[in-house]
């Protein structure tokens, strides 16, 4: 799954997308963002998200950061759907246990 395809199918299923790149040496990392915080609630005044996972491409997959330090391994597209759809819904993040590398 390409970037510009899996952002379609985020924002389809009613999430917020942005691309952003920390580092020149590093590829961009796609964060999924759900759940808007209004800018009166929070501590700065910039609107938030309750919740965030980062997807980072590789090859021919993509990984999910979430949380502190969570990982999955590498995912193919129709396992990627599968997970990212249920996590949008529900956002479980005990979901995300296995998909954990080994």
């Amino acid at each position: 799954m390409t970037q510009a395809e899996l952002i379609r199918f985020l924002e389809n299923l009613g999430a917020e997308v942005f691309i952003r790149r920390l580092n020149p040496d590093e590829g961009e990392t796609v964060s999924v963002l759900v759940e808007r915080i209004p800018e009166e609630e929070t501590p700065i005044d910039i609107p938030g998200w309750k919740h965030a996972l980062y997807l980072l491409e590789n090859n021919d997959s993509w990984t999910i950061r979430y949380h502190q330090s969570g990982r999955t391994r590498p995912l193919q597209d129709q396992e990627l759907k599968q997970l990212l759809t249920e996590w949008v819904q529900q956002r479980d993040y005990q979901i995300f246990r296995k998909y954990e590398p080994d």
